[in-house]
């Protein structure tokens, strides 16, 4: 299209009618915050019984809890938790090198499993924990501006709608020099299995609480701006643990 034939549709665009592509922005932001709402709703319904899935007899038979583990001793300073759940990973928290604990989930529910959690464990007063509910994409707006020493996530990047996003989100949270530690579901590097999951994840998505199993965990924290510093591979290349820092 010529300049003169684009200025040619503006002047006959109505006063005030509303662009295609702001149209089309408008209803991309709806649809994006009705998915929000959904997920929001059905971690609300499980949450009660949310742990026999990610804290079962299959997740202690893959090795679950000893991962958490080790990727927690990790943890130092102000620590954020995006996606806390049902509090999962608090009992592998070492007190002694925290200064504070901040966990962060979308849905009340799952919060307030988490929160019960942290009272049975005694970590109101021993690490200052605080539960807030929010969106992962909005980090730094829940947090009043509030950067952090640690930010973890474990098997949740998968789940979130914009993977790309959420890590950018958890980046700006960081201070210079800070850590991020992921233990995630992604896509193995062993050639068959790797394209097993890309054929199958679809259907694996449609049953596993939407979680997208065949994603590159490690290109996405290098698109955020981190620099990775260790990655370790764990049942066949399906789950990877990883720890990159932010530039200082």
């Amino acid at each position: 299209m010529s300049r003169r034939q684009l200025g040619a549709l503006l002047l006959a665009a109505p006063l005030g009618a509303v662009s295609p592509l702001a149209a089309a922005a408008a209803e991309q932001a709806a649809n994006k915050q009705a998915q929000v709402k959904a997920i929001e709703r059905a971690y609300d319904q499980y949450a009660a019984t949310y742990d026999d899935l990610d804290g079962g007899t299959a997740a202690e038979q893959l090795g679950f809890p000893a991962l958490r583990q080790q990727l927690l001793a990790r943890a130092r300073g102000d620590v954020l938790e995006t996606a806390v759940g049902t509090g999962l990973n608090l009992p592998y928290y070492q007190p002694a090198a925290l200064t504070s604990l901040t966990g962060i989930d979308l849905s009340s529910g799952m919060l307030a499993q988490a929160a019960a959690r942290g009272q049975r464990l005694g970590l109101p007063g021993s690490m200052g924990l605080r539960l807030v509910q929010a969106d992962v994409e909005r980090l730094q707006e829940a947090v009043g501006g509030q950067t952090y020493d640690t930010v973890v996530d474990t098997f949740s990047l998968c789940v979130f709608p914009d993977p790309a996003a959420a890590l950018r989100s958890m980046a700006a949270c960081l201070r210079p020099g800070g850590q991020l530690l992921l233990l995630e579901h992604s896509r193995s590097s062993f050639g068959p299995l790797g394209w097993y999951q890309d054929i199958t994840a679809l259907a694996v998505a449609a049953t596993g609480k939407g979680c997208r199993w065949n994603d590159d965990v490690a290109a996405l924290v290098q698109a955020a701006g981190l620099q990775i510093e260790q990655t370790e591979a764990h049942v066949g290349g399906l789950i990877t643990s990883l720890i990159a820092v932010k530039p200082a």
